[in-house]
């Protein structure tokens, strides 16, 4: 039987199930050994959270604990047990707890942003209910339509979710889309990325070989840009939002400008 300590209880890990609505779904198995040794040192330094459904528990928040906890041989969990009063309110409250961790994957934001938009039906309401930018929002949406060979990439820490998006969107074929970001994949400098990516969407036409070939031929030429300090708080924050190198997003921005003006 569970025993009451403050303001969560013991439950008995075979009496927990975890959440389809959890939103941590990638790299979920990362690092448990190291936390289930830390476990049997120092116990559960946090509760994880759980809601009732019928006479067993669903985990919503604290999934690495829970299976760290099992891996150390334990019998049972602290818990706090939540009044959710449905599976998107469950999803909020563990997109909430976990969104401001860094470690939390693209691909996961995405699924629940998307989850609750289907509901929503507004980009507004689900930035609004999940505490993030309308624009952040916007972004998970447009990762959708990221092929899976690419996204696979962004889980690997190949490419950010922001490089990805921009080689989808500005490259409409699949294949070519592919196989730039194969090709940036290899290149560790971001100007040389974004020269790639630039050529890539000019040339249309061109094969990701030719569009290579044409890179490394190119000379970009560079402009200076002094920020105020208001400008560049800005400019950080948008970056760690977006999860890309400030020369990448200036240049998408002024590139963008210059073709809604009609200057490209």
């Amino acid at each position: 039987m569970a025993r009451k300590k403050l303001d969560f209880e013991y439950i008995a890990l075979d009496k927990i199930d975890i959440s389809e609505h959890n939103v941590r779904k990638s790299r979920v198995q990362k690092g448990i050994e190291e936390l289930a040794e830390s476990i049997k040192e120092i116990g559960v330094q946090q509760p994880v959270m759980v809601f009732p459904k019928g006479d067993r528990f669903e985990l919503i928040i604290g999934q690495r604990r829970y299976l760290a906890c099992k891996e150390a041989g334990e019998k049972e969990i602290p818990a706090v047990i939540t009044s959710a009063k449905s599976a998107t309110e469950a999803a909020i409250i563990s997109f909430s707890e976990n969104i401001h961790r860094l470690d939390l994957d693209y691909r996961d934001k995405m699924e629940v942003a998307i989850r609750l938009y289907n509901q929503l039906r507004s980009v507004e309401k689900v930035a609004k209910r999940l505490g993030v930018s309308s624009q952040t929002v916007r972004n998970y949406m447009g990762y959708r339509a990221v092929p899976e060979p690419i996204k696979r990439m962004v889980d690997e820490r190949k490419l950010s979710a922001w490089t990805a998006t921009r080689i989808t969107r500005g490259i409409p074929d699949e294949e070519k889309a592919i196989k730039i970001a194969e090709r940036i994949v290899e290149e560790p400098r971001s100007e040389d990325r974004e020269k790639v990516i630039a050529l890539a969407r000019e040339n249309p036409d061109k094969t990701a070989a030719e569009v290579v070939k044409i890179a490394e031929k190119s000379k970009f030429r560079q402009v200076s840009v002094d920020f105020t300090p208001w400008l560049a708080e800005a400019l950080e924050r948008a970056c760690q939002d977006y999860g890309t190198d400030p020369k990448d997003l200036v240049a998408f921005a002024v590139e963008e400008w210059l073709r809604r003006e009609g200057f490209v």
